[in-house]
Formats: structure tokens, C-alpha cells, sequence
């Protein structure tokens, strides 16, 4: 079976996968230069670098990276949204020809104004994914074999089969890729039926799953229905949470289906960027990325040491990517880096375009309002800014009242209005959000070292 991109793996069995998977991570003493190196790369022999007019540095110059960083600007996906995918391979490189063949294809990422397309290597992504998640000792035991052989099962949106609307689900068979089972075929769990889930709860058992993926919000559907059977997740490794933001509601869920729970920050751009180790910080994973972490310098209540993610990516051929703002807001931690100069963070707190903003310019993070709604215990909840002065909140499960004061501790300046729903949409590409923030938000007045 192929990838999400296209791509067809070669490694198709456990213990095949097992032999050639990568060692445990070590400290990458030479990860400013190798960032140094891949820039030079970049921005010598891709079209689109060319054509902005950046200067590389000189072979064989002795620039450190905190010289080279702050002369590059911020790569935005505004800037690359309308750019061709022969823009963004090396010299040399046929796009077509790599396309025809399956080792590359185009994928769309993101959600509403942040949403572009990007071209997906999906071998590249499955040698960076089983290196990265290496960084927690619980997923490297089990990537070792060492509770089975390692198979995993992926729970989010669709990357094969039928959307809600499709004629029926495709065989166990057809969900294969390799060692990899997709659980869902379809695009948004309202859809999902007791048959569905309960056949989802099986295949677990049936795979043989020793590591399953998973959106918090598919799998918070899927864990609620467990509970009401009675039942565990039948994983025997580990359950890592990706692709958005876990709310409180979530982990409470989850946490009663499966006893390891496992944080992982990654972006379909640019490979798997943090992963949650031992000491429960998410340490940055070595060798694909580097990652800038550009202090907030606007209040942010209700959370601490906020950071916005800028990205530049090491080992990524096609595309490679200098500067890019993936969007996505951190807590940083205290401590030293383990494995690079990065350091590690305290949290993942939600897409920047999902944040509120005060008419003080203080930014309200989704992870903040969360943690602000937690003690309520609602179901589920979607806060939306379309006004400077004013937000609201959908309530689903819970009191509106008692989501309105609580949201409004942290909206000082603000009007809250709060109403009950029966259910929150999900956007067309089957990713459900928090909140959304339907005004402006200027970089460079919110972040340090964000002027672009």
C-alpha cells in the first residue's frame, strides 16, 4: 500500500523494519553547523531561495548559525502557496518524472488561511518519524521489538479510503501499509457508528498494535466508546497523541483506556520536531530539524514562557524549508537541551491562528483557555474571535454560564458570550479546532526576532 504521499515503502514487515530502524539519539555536537551546511545547500540549489535573491554563506566560511539566522527572513506559507512544486527541488532534479514514479506527490497542510500545499517524500517521513520518536525510552523499547514485534496503527484524518459520505469502509487488508494499519476510512467521527468504532477497537487486537498515532480528538471519540464497553485500547506500547491540541478533556479520556500517553510535535512540513521524554519535557528530536524559538513579547495569561515555532529543516531533499512559521505556539521549558541546542518545551499550546487576542495586544493561547475551561469538564468547545473587543464560546456537555466566567477571566476588555450546542464541526479537511481568531495578528509586534 502506499503513504500519504504517494509513496511506496519498502520495508514491509516488523522484524525487517526492526533490523534497519535507527539507533537510540545521542547529542548531536555538530547541529548548528549541520544548519549552517543544510542553509548553504538550500539556498544554493533550490529555484525559490534563487529567486528571492538570498545570499548563501561561502563554502568553507566560518559563519556560526546565530550569525547566519537573523540576516534570513521568516519564510511564511503565504509565500509559498502559490509557488510551483519545480520550484522546490534541487538542480538536477526532474519533478515530473519523481511524481510519475510515486516517490514525491502534493499534499495540502494547514486550515483556512494558513492552508497550502506542500510536496510530501513519504519515505523521507517514515526514516525521520522512526528516528524521532526514539527520543521517549518507552517508544524506543518498543520500536526495538522488545514488547513484539513492532507494529503500529494510525487514528486521524483519512489518508486512504472513503470519506463520511463513501459507500463503506475498505478491508483491514486494504488499510495496510507494511507494519502500519490506518484505522479510520472516514472523515469526521460524527460519522462514526458503534459498529465503526467497535470494529476499530478489534483491529487494534488483530494488528498486533504495539504503537498507535493518533489525533487527541479522533481518538477522544474512539476512548469514549471503549469506556462505555468496558473496554482498554489493546496496545501494548504506547498511545502518542499528534497532529493538535490535546485539551484536558482529551487526556482524561484517553488516560482511562491506556496507562502510556505519549506527547509528540511534529508537522507534516517538516518531520517530527519534539517528542516527550521520561522527565515529561519534550525534548527536541536530533538530525531533521533546527528550531528558533521566538520569545512572546505581549503578555500572555494564563501561560508561560510562549514561544512561536520557526522551523529549518536538515535532511528534507525535496523542499527543504529556512525559516518557516509552522504557527504553532510552545510553552518552553527550564533545563538544558538533551540532544541539540534546542530547548525543550513544557507544552504544545496551540496554533497561533487559533489564539485570541486582547485589545492590549495580549495573546490568549489555546492551551491557556483551556486550562481556564478544564475544571468545568465540558464535553467539548469552540471559542471564535471575529471582533477585536469581543469573543464567543460554543459549549457542548457543560454549563454556557459557567464557560462564559471562566473564559473571561482571561479576556479582561473583552465581551464573552457563551451558547449551548449540540456538536462542533470540523473544518472541511476533517481537523477540529478549539477556537479560531477571525482578525489580524502582526508577527513582528507580537514575537521577538519576528520582523520579516
Amino acid at each position: 500500500m502506499r503513504s500519504d504521499g504517494g509513496t511506496l515503502l519498502s520495508i514491509s514487515s516488523p522484524q525487517k523494519r526492526a533490523e534497519l530502524s535507527p539507533p537510540p539519539p545521542v547529542r548531536d555536537e555538530q547541529h548548528e553547523a549541520r544548519t549552517v551546511r543544510a542553509i548553504r545547500q538550500a539556498l544554493a540549489t533550490v529555484p525559490f531561495y534563487a529567486k528571492l535573491g538570498l545570499a548563501a554563506p561561502a563554502p568553507g566560511e566560518d559563519a556560526t548559525l546565530a550569525e547566519v539566522l537573523p540576516k534570513l527572513p521568516l519564510l511564511t506559507p503565504a509565500k509559498i502557496r502559490a509557488t510551483l512544486p519545480k520550484a522546490w527541488l534541487p538542480e538536477g532534479r526532474d519533478v515530473r518524472a519523481e511524481m510519475a514514479e510515486g516517490k514525491i506527490s502534493v499534499v495540502e497542510t494547514g486550515s483556512g488561511d494558513a492552508r497550502t500545499r506542500i510536496l510530501w517524500d513519504g519515505a523521507w517521513w517514515r526514516r525521520q518519524e522512526d528516528r524521532a520518536l526514539r527520543v521517549n525510552p518507552r517508544m524506543l523499547s518498543a520500536m526495538a521489538g522488545e514488547m513484539g514485534a513492532y507494529r503500529d496503527s494510525v487514528l486521524w484524518v483519512p489518508e486512504r479510503g472513503t470519506g463520511s459520505c463513501g459507500a463503506g469502509d475498505p478491508s483491514y487488508e486494504d488499510r495496510l501499509e507494511g507494519a502500519r494499519l490506518h484505522l479510520n476510512s472516514r472523515q469526521d467521527p460524527a460519522f462514526w457508528t458503534e459498529s465503526v468504532m467497535t470494529r476499530m477497537l478489534d483491529e487494534l487486537a488483530l494488528h498486533g498494535t504495539v504503537g498507535l498515532l493518533a489525533d487527541p480528538f479522533y481518538l477522544d471519540v474512539l476512548a469514549r466508546h471503549a469506556i462505555s464497553l468496558g473496554r482498554k485500547l489493546d496496545v501494548k506500547g504506547f498511545v502518542a497523541l499528534t497532529r493538535a491540541l490535546t485539551t484536558s478533556a482529551h487526556r482524561e479520556a484517553i488516560g482511562k483506556v491506556h496507562d502510556h500517553v505519549v506527547d509528540v510535535f511534529g508537522a507534516r512540513e517538516a518531520g517530527i520536531l519534539f517528542v516527550e521524554a521520561e522527565d515529561k519535557k519534550l525534548h527536541h528530536a536530533p538530525s531533521t530539524t533546527h528550531v528558533e524559538l521566538l520569545p512572546a513579547k505581549v503578555e500572555t495569561p494564563g501561560a508561560e514562557n510562549v514561544a512561536l515555532v520557526v522551523v529549518t529543516t536538515l535532511d528534507r531533499d525535496v523542499q527543504p524549508l529556512v525559516r518557516y512559521v509552522l504557527g504553532d505556539l510552545v510553552e518552553v521549558a527550564e533545563g538544558a537541551p538533551r540532544y541539540t541546542t534546542v530547548s525543550p518545551i513544557a507544552r504544545v499550546s496551540g496554533k497561533l491562528d487559533d489564539a485570541v487576542v486582547r485589545p492590549d495586544g495580549a495573546i490568549l493561547t489555546p492551551a491557556a483557555m483551556d486550562r481556564a475551561l478544564a475544571p468545568l469538564s465540558l464535553r467539548a468547545y469552540q471559542v471564535t474571535q471575529r471582533e477585536p473587543n469581543a469573543v464567543e464560546i460554543e459549549v457542548v456537555g457543560g454549563s454556557a454560564d459557567a464557560a462564559r466566567d471562566a473564559l473571561a477571566t482571561l479576556a479582561t476588555g473583552m465581551t464573552v458570550t457563551a451558547r449551548s450546542a449540540t456538536a462542533i464541526a470540523a473544518e472541511p479537511n476533517g481537523k477540529y479546532h478549539t477556537s479560531r481568531r477571525h482578525i489580524p495578528l502582526a508577527l513582528s509586534s507580537s514575537f521577538d526576532g519576528a520582523a520579516s
